[in-house]
C-alpha cells in the first residue's frame, strides 16, 4: 500500500535553492562560519585601510603595520604546537563519538590521549608565552628605539600592552586548537568572528577619537577577553572527564614520544614561515623607512586577508582529512581534498582579481588613499604569490594530516632564499623586494611542495 505524503510535507523535505547552492559550494556549518569570519576580516580590513590614512600620519602607519609584523615572531614561541595538537586530537577523536554537545565517548585509551594533550599543552604554552612577553618587550623596544622616527613616548606603552595581550592569546591558543581537533572548527571560527567584530569596532572608534597608535591594541585585547570568556563557558573538553583522566598513564600522549618528533619539524617550517610571510615589512622599515613599510604592510595585510578566505575550504576540513587517514579511508580522503582544493584556489584567484580591478577603479575616485599602496607592479606580483601560496597551503594540509612533516627542508630553503634575497633587494627598491619574494614562492616553493604532495597522493594506506 502506497503511503501518501502531504504536498506541504513533501515541499518541506525538498532542498531549497539556498540548500542546493550551499551544497554545490561545499559550504557546511564549519566552512560557512569560517568564510563569514574571514570575509568579515577582509571587509573590516578594507574599512581600516581607508581609515588609517585619514587618522594616522605616514610614520604612524609604518609603526602600525611593523608592530604586527614584529608580533608575528610569536611563531618562534608557539613552534607549531597548535598544528600538532589539531592533528593528534583529530586522529584520537576519529575513534570517539559525540553523544551530546558536551560529551564524547568511546575507547577510554583515546580519551586518555586527548586529556593528556590538554595538560601537556597548558604547561608548554604557559612557559612559552612568558618567554615571548619578556623577549618581545625588550627586543621590540630596542628595535623601534633604534630604527624608528617617533619619540618613545608615542609608542612604548602601546607596545607593552600589545605584547602583553598577544602573550595571553598565545597561552590560550592551545586549548582552542584542541577544540578544533575535536571537530569544533565552526564554533571556534564563530568565536573569532565575534572577537573580530568587537575588536575592529573598538579600533575604528579609537582612530576616530584621535587615539593614534593606541588603536592597534583594540583587536588583540578583544581576542584576549573573548577567548577567556568562551573557554570559561565551553564544556566539551570538560565532557572528557579530564579531572579523572589526567592522572592516568595508559594511552596518554607524551611530549617525547608523540609531540616532539612532529613538532620540531613543524616548528622549523613554521619559523621559516615568518621569513616567507612577515620578514618583508620589518626589513623595508629598517632600510627604506616607515612610509615605505606602511605601503608594503598595508598591501600584505590585504593579500593575507584574501588568502585566509581562500584557504577556509581547506582549514575547516583538516580534522576530516586526519580522521579519514586514521580510519584508512584513502578514496574518501582524495575525493574531499580534490573538491576543497579546487574551491580554495579558485576563490583565492577570484578575490585577488577583484582586488586588482577595484584598485584600478578606485584610482579614479580616491587617488590620495591609493598613494598609501605600493605601485601596481608590486600588487600584481603579490597577487601571483598569494595564489601560489593557496596551492601550497592546500597541499601542505593534505601532507601534514598524515602526522608527518616532510616539508621542513622546503620551508627552510624557501625562508633562507627569501630572507637573504629580500634583504639584498631592499637596498634596490620596493618592487625589487616584492619581485624576489614572489619569484622564490612561485618557482621554488610551489614546485617543490608539489613533488612531495604527489608522493603522498600515490601512497597506499
Amino acid at each position: 500500500m502506497t503511503q501518501n505524503i502531504s504536498p506541504v510535507i513533501a515541499s518541506e523535505m525538498r532542498p531549497t535553492r539556498i540548500d542546493r547552492l550551499l551544497h554545490m559550494a561545499g559550504l557546511d556549518f564549519h566552512i560557512l562560519v569560517t568564510l563569514l569570519f574571514r570575509s568579515w576580516s577582509i571587509m573590516a580590513g578594507g574599512i581600516t585601510v581607508l581609515l588609517i590614512p585619514m587618522f594616522l600620519s605616514p610614520s604612524q602607519q609604518g609603526y602600525y603595520y611593523t608592530f604586527s609584523a614584529v608580533l608575528a615572531t610569536q611563531i618562534f614561541f608557539e613552534l607549531g604546537l597548535n598544528h600538532v595538537l589539531i592533528q593528534l586530537t583529530s586522529h584520537a577523536a576519529a575513534h570517539l563519538h559525540r553523544v551530546s554537545e558536551t560529551r564524547l565517548e568511546g575507547d577510554v585509551r583515546w580519551r586518555y590521549a586527548i586529556a593528556s594533550l590538554i595538560r601537556l599543552s597548558a604547561k608548554w604554552n604557559a612557559v612559552m608565552a612568558s618567554l615571548f612577553f619578556i623577549t618581545l618587550l625588550v627586543g621590540g623596544s630596542w628595535f623601534f628605539s633604534n630604527k624608528g622616527s617617533l619619540s618613545t613616548t608615542q609608542w612604548l606603552t602601546v607596545w607593552g600592552v600589545l605584547v602583553a595581550a598577544t602573550a595571553v592569546n598565545l597561552a590560550l591558543s592551545a586549548r582552542l586548537a584542541i577544540c578544533e581537533g575535536l571537530g569544533e572548527i565552526g564554533h571556534v571560527a564563530r568565536l573569532r568572528l565575534y572577537q573580530s567584530i568587537a575588536g575592529y569596532a573598538l579600533l575604528w572608534f579609537l582612530l576616530a577619537r584621535g587615539a593614534g597608535l593606541w588603536a592597534v591594541t583594540a583587536v588583540p585585547l578583544a581576542n584576549m577577553l573573548g577567548t577567556i570568556w568562551w573557554l570559561s563557558r565551553r564544556r566539551l573538553t570538560k565532557g572528557l572527564n579530564v579531572q579523572g583522566l589526567v592522572t592516568a598513564t595508559d594511552g596518554c600522549y607524551t611530549y617525547r614520544r608523540d609531540v616532539f618528533p612532529l613538532q620540531w619539524r613543524i616548528a622549523l617550517s613554521w619559523a621559516s614561515g615568518y621569513f616567507i610571510f612577515n620578514f618583508l615589512t620589518p626589513v623595508v622599515f629598517a632600510l627604506q623607512g616607515a612610509v615605505a613599510a606602511g605601503k608594503l604592510g598595508l598591501s600584505m595585510a590585504i593579500f593575507s586577508a584574501i588568502s585566509t578566505v581562500g584557504i577556509s575550504w581547506i582549514h575547516a576540513k583538516i580534522p576530516t582529512f586526519s580522521a579519514h587517514i586514521a580510519r584508512n579511508e584513502r578514496a574518501e580522503l582524495n575525493t574531499i581534498f580534490n573538491r576543497q582544493a579546487i574551491r580554495a584556489i579558485g576563490a583565492t584567484t577570484l578575490c585577488t582579481a577583484i582586488f586588482l580591478v577595484a584598485v584600478e577603479v578606485a584610482d579614479q575616485f580616491t587617488p590620495k588613499v591609493l598613494d598609501r599602496l605600493p605601485p601596481r607592479t608590486a600588487l600584481l606580483l603579490l597577487s601571483i604569490a598569494t595564489v601560489a601560496n593557496a596551492a601550497i597551503f592546500a597541499m601542505a594540509a593534505y601532507i601534514r594530516a598524515h602526522k608527518e612533516e616532510p616539508l621542513m627542508a622546503q620551508s627552510v630553503a624557501s625562508a633562507l632564499l627569501i630572507g637573504t634575497g629580500v634583504y639584498a633587494m631592499a637596498h634596490v627598491g620596493l618592487i625589487a623586494t616584492v619581485a624576489t619574494y614572489a619569484g622564490i614562492t612561485v618557482f621554488v616553493g610551489l614546485p617543490w611542495c608539489a613533488l612531495i604532495f604527489n608522493r603522498y597522493r600515490q601512497k597506499t594506506l
